[in-house]
């Protein structure tokens, strides 16, 4: 996979499968990449192909264009933008704050934003100043997105892109979408369950649902 881009410093592919929880382990074990720890993925074997067949390539490049390994973990230094495509509903909006504050009450991270890409604000480029002046020197872009389609491929990063150009001397990435992690097994049945469960009248409706009036059979 080629890995050059306009602004060649944000990560072009990082496809990761984690379907084969025997090879998570084993690698696990063994220590594993430092890129996928620094991304906080699990650990995959170091076989080129997945379980699947699938090839995964991890290009991570800095902005003078060369690849290098970045310090593990996040730090006080860094800020990290969680971006979703935005929607002119403003409900739906307002979800991705209420999951960033439970990622930071989670996760403890010091400098976290919300962001759209596109159809509300803040934006991309609002995020990126936002997390510059409560002292980030690096900016790390995690897309809200289930696959890495086009709005991963060139939208964000372009986008992204055009926010740093604010900044020089903040170095940028941007991570992997959800993709196949095991984890999302887990939600989608809770959701498929919940929602049987209000069918029935057992539950009330989550809070996705509720006051829409759409969680019913027809």
């Amino acid at each position: 996979m080629n890995c050059s881009s306009p602004s060649n410093f944000y990560i072009k592919s990082l496809f990761l499968n984690h379907g084969n929880q025997r090879l998570i382990s084993s690698e696990a074990g063994k220590g594993g990449n430092p890129i996928r720890k620094m991304l906080g993925f699990a650990p995959l074997c170091h076989s080129n192909r997945n379980p699947l067949g699938l090839q995964l390539t991890s290009c991570l490049s800095n902005r003078n264009g060369g690849v290098r390994q970045l310090t593990h973990g996040i730090t006080n230094t860094d800020g990290l933008i969680i971006v979703d495509h935005g929607s002119r509903r403003k409900e739906s909006n307002l979800m991705l704050n209420e999951f960033v504050a439970m990622f930071v009450e989670k996760t403890g991270y010091p400098i976290v934003e919300p962001a759209h890409m596109e159809l509300a604000e803040p934006s991309i480029r609002d995020a990126f100043h936002s997390c510059v002046q409560q002292g980030a020197t690096r900016v790390i872009v995690s897309p809200f997105f289930l696959f890495p389609g086009r709005h991963w491929h060139q939208d964000i990063p372009s986008l992204t892109a055009e926010a740093a150009k604010d900044h020089p001397g903040v170095s940028y990435m941007i991570t992997a979408p959800l993709g196949l992690h095991p984890l999302l097994v887990d939600v989608v049945d809770d959701r498929i369950k919940h929602c049987l469960s209000h069918v029935a009248g057992d539950a009330d409706e989550c809070t996705v649902c509720a006051g829409t009036g759409k969680c019913h059979l027809y």
